[in-house]
């Protein structure tokens, strides 16, 4: 995959995410090798982790054989509650922050 620096405007040819932890808040990110800008990728927690693994499963299941619609609507309020909770993380928790205090 292969990315444009907002900042730079230099290509980064293959991002490596990292992850950095605070406590139960865990954040992946890249950064620029030109520039140094920082790129949040997620911030989770362990409840949100572990529904997101949850929801891996789901979603193998639905690839590999015939599920009811109650099955998939499931699947599919899981995913939307996994993502308004890493919206309200990232807001809650900025990746910014951990590097404030340098």
């Amino acid at each position: 995959m292969e990315i444009t620096c907002d900042k730079c405007g230099k290509m980064i040819p293959e991002p490596v995410w990292e992850t950095v932890r605070d406590g139960d808040i865990e954040h992946t990110f890249f950064i620029c090798n030109s520039c140094g800008a920082i790129y949040p990728v997620s911030v989770t927690d362990g409840p949100l982790r572990r529904n997101i693994e949850e929801y891996t499963k789901m979603a193998q299941r639905l690839k590999e054989e015939k599920c009811s619609e109650s099955f998939q609507r499931q699947v599919q309020e899981l995913k939307e509650a996994n993502v308004k909770r890493s919206r309200e993380l990232a807001i809650l928790h900025p990746l910014a922050s951990l590097f404030l205090d340098e």
